[in-house]
């Protein structure tokens, strides 16, 4: 499967669902990393709370993510390690940082990191609108549906708080 960001939408071709959801699996558990890495951070009550929320979440969708790719490897044989597929490929989530280590690094003030969440929440919006219109399963279109409005949503929510600062 190769992934590219063309005119601010992802491509994806020759698609395979045992690879997308693998993906979405990593974004899911970067997205909680990253936000437990604000929510270390974060004095505000108010916001410890959100944060919280989106944490919480973040881990349905990986619950979600993860019994799809068991269902997937019933049917199809998976030729890769985890490991070695997302270390090699490019997804473009986290582009141009490696990973949630790289950007826990970069981190250093509140209005940083919720912009920084505006764009996470916006490219994983775009790849799993991307993915949504290549998988074949009814149920699977809707429950990806509601993972997009959530991620809107949680978008929403940090742009509300930037610009409350």
């Amino acid at each position: 499967m190769k992934i590219d960001e063309r005119k601010d939408e992802f491509v994806i071709t020759d698609f395979n669902e045992l690879e997308v959801y693998k993906i979405a699996c990593k974004i899911e558990k970067d997205g909680i990393g990253f936000y437990e890495g604000i929510l270390c951070n974060e004095k505000n009550d108010k916001s410890r709370k959100e944060l919280n929320i989106l944490i919480k979440e973040e881990e349905e969708h990986l619950k979600l993510f993860e019994r799809y790719l068991s269902e997937v490897r019933q049917r199809i044989e998976d030729g890769f390690e985890e490991d070695d597929l997302l270390n090699y490929m490019d997804y473009g989530v986290f582009a141009p940082y490696r990973g949630i280590s790289d950007l826990a690094d970069k981190i250093d003030d509140a209005k940083k990191a919720l912009r920084l969440g505006v764009l996470i929440e916006e490219k994983s919006i775009k790849f799993y609108k991307a993915c949504r219109e290549k998988v074949t399963s009814p149920l699977t279109k809707k429950e990806m549906s509601n993972i997009i409005e959530e991620e809107k949503r949680h978008k929403r929510r940090f742009e509300d708080k930037i610009s409350r600062l």
